[in-house]
């Protein structure tokens, strides 16, 4: 049975972990705002980025781009977008095993499979899983990781048109709300024109000097545009996911004092209860 001491350490060292948790808490907060005013800023341009895309591919052929060539089969890249940093729940791991559900469900599109990751949780996850990562970038601030996220989509651009590979997914978790956050898996290359359903735009445009002249322009800045609406969504999932965490944990903390108090006061009382015995005991003898 604990002592009185050993559980007046265990409340001692759960009230400095419940200072900390609450602390975390409240930076958390303070950046998921700043993630949260970030994504919903951005979000309407690439919608309407997303549909003006989608219009021009309906009406051009495959041939007018690059970027628009289906081809099946062969290899697939998929961006797959995580946190450096855990306490955040179950966030990184839904989204990665998600991953690993998606990839044998759609073995008709792609043969095999090759990961870029971007956070330091995704490719610990897979880094021991049959799985290629060609590329990794991790424990990087949101600017720089930002500017490498950029840098490595523009090349991607340049391997698909060179036919390295067949299609593009972006993995990441879509910000809804504090509590919601939602595991995404989807295709950005090749651009598929069935998407303007989905959008809900069907707007004619008139374009000068043609569509195929402004494809060249908007495809490659529509797909590096999904690629870092991506990015500000996880990263409001991020700190969304790790203030409820770190709420959660500051209550269990509170919780746990008040059982080990309750522990506490009853041991203290029993220690007493016997001391008094004791002494009374003692006098009758004598």
């Amino acid at each position: 049975m604990a002592t009185l001491k050993d559980i007046k350490l265990r409340i001692d060292s759960i009230k400095n972990t419940q200072q900390i948790t609450k602390a975390m808490k409240m930076v958390a907060a303070s950046k998921m705002r700043k993630a949260e005013e970030a994504i919903v800023q951005a979000r309407p341009y690439s919608e309407k980025l997303r549909g003006i895309v989608s219009n021009l591919s309906g009406g051009a052929k495959n041939s007018a781009h690059p970027l628009l060539e289906q081809r099946d089969g062969g290899k697939a890249v998929v961006l797959l977008i995580t946190s450096d940093k855990g306490l955040c729940g179950g966030l990184n791991n839904n989204l990665c095993k998600n991953l690993v559900k998606f990839v044998p469900e759609h073995t008709a599109d792609f043969e095999i499979v090759e990961l870029v990751t971007f956070g330091k949780k995704g490719g610990e996850f897979f880094g021991h899983r049959d799985f290629d990562i060609s590329d990794s970038f991790k424990n990087l601030k949101e600017k720089p990781m930002a500017e490498k996220l950029d840098g490595k989509v523009q090349e991607l651009i340049r391997q698909y048109e060179n036919g390295e590979f067949n299609r593009l997914y972006i993995a990441y978790n879509r910000f809804k709300n504090v509590i919601t956050q939602i595991p995404i898996i989807k295709q950005v290359l090749p651009v598929e024109a069935a998407e303007a359903e989905e959008t809900g735009d069907e707007a004619e445009f008139i374009f000068e000097p043609s569509s195929d002249s402004i494809l060249k322009e908007i495809l490659p800045q529509y797909v590096k545009n999904q690629a870092y609406t991506a990015l500000l969504d996880n990263y409001a999932c991020e700190h969304a996911a790790r203030m409820t965490a770190m709420d959660a944990a500051t209550t269990n903390a509170a919780e746990m004092i008040d059982k080990l108090q309750l522990q506490y006061n009853r041991a203290r009382q029993a220690a007493i209860t016997s001391e008094l015995i004791e002494i009374i005991s003692g006098a009758e003898a004598l």
